[in-house]
């Protein structure tokens, strides 16, 4: 699960992280990226945003909304000092806000909330190096395969299986997982671009759609585009 946490203050913007990685510990698999300024943010995108409402140099709402307009899953959890901006930013509909002023309180009871959310996700779960994995389905990007041996690639991490791409993907059981060449399927959320007869992912990895799943790889991306249109 990757998480980005925007604020102008290095102070406040470390003790929070750390306290992310606390409340995180026993419950996701994450990696953080801070910022100080918006000027990097867009460059990928994260499942969860810690926002600081009001920056000098940026408005917190007006970011917000442009993260919202590229990838619409994303959960917005807005941070402040003050708690009349609230009322400002519930037109974004975010997932959550934490007060600075009650900082343990409110990360405990947005982490509660955040459990509860991806609990209801759907994991993968297999044996590697003598031990049950269990992933996020969601934060597969993609799966290759070479020989007998399979990787599955996420943000984090790097799995290799001795499972055939078919079994694998077939194991896994998600209709977001669309083959796209002999040798490669991806995850249609994680796809930054689309151009032709190739597909880039969040990850900037670009890979060839060949012809014999070009039909099966349209239907599945228009149907995932259009979805509860």
């Amino acid at each position: 699960m990757n998480i980005a946490i925007i604020d102008d203050d290095l102070y406040f913007l470390n003790n929070i992280e750390k306290k992310i990685k606390q409340y995180s510990r026993n419950l996701f698999s994450i990696s953080i990226d801070t910022f100080t300024s918006c000027s990097l943010l867009f460059s990928k995108k994260y499942d969860i945003y810690f926002l600081d409402i009001d920056m000098p140099s940026s408005n917190g709402i007006n970011i917000a909304k442009k993260i919202k307009s590229t990838n619409s899953l994303a959960k917005i959890i807005f941070i402040t000092s003050h708690v009349d901006l609230v009322f400002s930013a519930i037109t974004i509909q975010p997932f959550y806000f934490i007060r600075k002023t009650n900082l343990d309180k409110d990360l405990s009871i947005a982490f509660t909330l955040l459990e509860d959310c991806y609990i209801e996700k759907e994991y993968y779960k297999f044996k590697y190096n003598s031990e049950i994995v269990s992933i996020l389905v969601d934060d597969i990007l993609y799966l290759e395969t070479s020989d007998h041996l399979t990787t599955i690639y996420t943000n984090l991490n790097q799995y290799h299986i001795y499972k055939s791409l078919k079994d694998t993907q077939e194991e896994i059981h998600s209709q977001n997982l669309i083959q796209i060449n002999r040798k490669t399927v991806i995850n249609i959320l994680h796809i930054s671009f689309d151009k032709k007869n190739t597909v880039t992912l969040d990850n900037k990895k670009t890979f060839k759609i060949c012809r014999t799943f070009k039909k099966n790889f349209n239907d599945a991306f228009n149907t995932f585009i259009f979805k509860g249109e």
